[in-house]
């Protein structure tokens, strides 16, 4: 039997030393931890994730409950072999549920599937598996080369295929029955001896008893590289890049997002990466540093673009908190970076996080959490305030009773518990991340164009300020509670605590973006009025009839009004300073037309 393919194989693979490998060897293979798992992943194909560990077993229940993008291998499933295409789910094995004396060794399995074309590029995958005998990292070897398998000019795939082949009958029928696998004597000699090099670490460590000590996936890299030096063509990895997946998301339309680290450019990557994806690439992040980004939009049609992704990062980095300058993620809308000056605070998962709350921002269910929770929290807080307004009483809170009848109103009483609570509620959720809530210095200036409707809004004189007559007997008080307290307590429950919450999985406006009704500022409004009108008649005391209700209506008209307004100067602002000014705005325009 000649084989022009085998030969040098064979001949390089007798002058090894056994636990020696050429230096040009690229290291391809990664081992790091996800979550609690040591996983190994190779950097020509990062969507796949190998999970070894001694013992690792999952019952027959489990494993045909596998989410899709699973593969098991030799034993660690308890259930017979079976590929299941519909659900992607595989089980490699010859163990259980089958005879196996008629049944392949798990890496012939894998070649096969891999020959017959397995296509392992549509999402990210987990291989699972038990102790790491050589059929194991055979097929682990097979899977993770997978797109190489049928490329003659990258494998030697002849010699795979003899290797595999003898490996299989060892490993299911023994080593005296080797004849069955049909090679010729000096073949399988050849071959024989390049089984044992690639067995000495495992054959020492049991001799020694030390093999259940053994780090399973760092052995596992060591034999995979030897695998590589003896199946791949030297020529075939003389330009190798690796490629690292730092982290991936599933976005619409069958595409994704993935942060990937490699030495080479974005532009000489992006055929790689369609090698590795195909045509489910959407938007690729390429880390360049420590801290720095290169995004690209690698589908021209996707629904939205890399335009809409920085305003989203900007929003969630910590690092640009809201500034305009140099410091903030841009760029055009197919390709663009990270802040300049000093990078980015977000780790590569909160980056693909971003692109798919950018993506999914009209469909995904999780946007209604945030809503939920914010508005539950308000309400909670405006029932809190009614409650605290209504038994007001100033010597229960300072221990003595305070000049001015005013001071003892359920007015002041229900605003004082308003801002206190909003306040509390603000220190737990805004901590960390203060300019989210727009606690931030105002940026932009186009802002000032909604100043009109802070005026008209105080025309109306339907915005809340404290009883006229204290102005006349408490001036001060009165003034301090109209352009400070009420607004304040407002401004801080609904433009900074409510629309954050609610601005956490959608899109706002900045001051560089169009002018729009976002879905935190249209909600946070409705609250706001809704609160008003239950400040109204249940702490000012308005009798509802025939004559009131037109009043109540045309103050929660305005309150809606106002709410818009004031959202959309919070937004493009990033703070509720302007908010807060603008409030101010209409109480002095009401006061001035209608007089304390």
């Amino acid at each position: 039997m000649k084989d022009s393919d085998q030969s040098p194989f064979i001949l390089e693979s007798m002058s090894l030393k056994p636990d020696s490998i050429r230096n040009d060897i690229p290291d391809r293979y990664v081992v790091k931890t996800i979550g609690v798992d040591q996983v190994l992943t190779c950097r020509d194909a990062p969507n796949l994730q190998v999970i070894i560990k001694a013992g690792l077993t999952f019952n027959s229940s489990a494993v045909r409950k596998s989410p899709p993008g699973t593969i098991y291998l030799d034993g660690v499933a308890q259930s017979e072999p079976f590929l299941d295409h519909e659900k992607k789910v595989y089980n490699l094995d010859h163990h259980e549920g089958c005879v196996r004396t008629f049944t392949m060794a798990t890496c012939e399995q894998a070649l096969i599937m891999c020959v017959k074309g397995l296509d392992l590029r549509d999402r990210e995958w987990k291989i699972y598996t038990g102790e790491p005998d050589l059929d194991v990292l055979l097929s682990v070897w097979i899977i993770l080369n997978h797109q190489k398998i049928n490329v003659s000019e990258v494998i030697r795939r002849r010699s795979l295929i003899a290797l595999v082949r003898l490996e299989g009958i060892i490993d299911s029928l023994g080593l005296e029955l080797r004849e069955l696998s049909g090679l010729p004597d000096d073949l399988m000699k050849k071959l024989m001896k390049v089984i044992d090099k690639l067995r000495t670490e495992e054959l020492e460590r049991k001799k020694a008893g030390e093999w259940t000590q053994t780090d399973f996936p760092a052995y596992a890299v060591r034999v995979l590289r030897q695998l590589d030096h003896f199946l791949i063509k030297q020529e075939a990895l003389d330009d190798f890049q690796g490629i690292e997946e730092l982290a991936r998301t599933e976005l619409a339309n069958n595409r994704i997002a993935v942060v990937v680290s490699s030495e080479i450019g974005i532009y000489e990557l992006e055929p790689r990466l369609n090698q590795i994806y195909g045509d489910r690439l959407g938007w690729v992040a390429l880390q360049r540093g420590e801290n720095e980004y290169t995004l690209r939009q690698v589908d021209l049609f996707m629904p939205v673009s890399l335009v809409d992704l920085y305003q989203r990062l900007n929003y969630m980095d910590p690092r640009v908190k809201g500034r305009m300058d140099v410091g903030r993620w841009g760029g055009s809308g197919d390709i663009g970076g990270s802040p300049r000056d000093q990078g980015t605070g977000l780790s590569p998962e909160q980056i693909v996080s971003a692109c798919r709350d950018v993506v999914e921002k009209r469909s995904d269910r999780r946007h209604a959490k945030p809503l939920l929770i914010s508005t539950a929290m308000v309400l909670l807080v405006v029932v809190g305030a009614i409650i605290a307004g209504k038994s007001w009483q100033s010597d229960m809170y300072f221990g003595r009773k305070l000049p001015w009848e005013f001071l003892q109103s359920s007015f002041l009483g229900f605003y004082a518990a308003l801002l206190y609570f909003s306040l509390m509620l603000l220190l737990v959720v805004a901590f960390r991340r203060p300019w989210q809530f727009g606690l931030n210095m105002p940026v932009g200036k186009d802002w000032w164009r909604l100043l009109p409707l802070a005026v008209l809004c105080g025309l109306t004189g339907d915005m809340v300020i404290p009883d006229i007559a204290m102005f006349v007997s408490n001036p001060g008080v009165a003034w301090t509670t109209a352009l400070v307290l009420v607004p304040l307590s407002l401004e801080l429950l609904f433009r900074s605590f409510a629309h954050g919450m609610m601005a956490q999985l959608t899109t706002i406006q900045d001051c560089e973006s169009r002018w729009f009704f976002s879905g935190p500022t249209i909600c946070s409004s409705i609250l706001y009025a809704i609160t008003i009108g239950l400040q109204v008649t249940m702490i000012t005391g308005v009798t509802i009839n025939a004559a009131s209700i037109g009043t109540l209506v045309r103050v929660i008209t305005v309150a809606i009004i106002f709410g818009l307004g004031a959202g959309m100067i919070r937004e493009r602002s990033h703070s509720i300073l302007p908010a807060w000014l603008f409030h101010d705005v209409s109480v002095v325009t009401l006061l001035l037309v209608y007089g304390p």
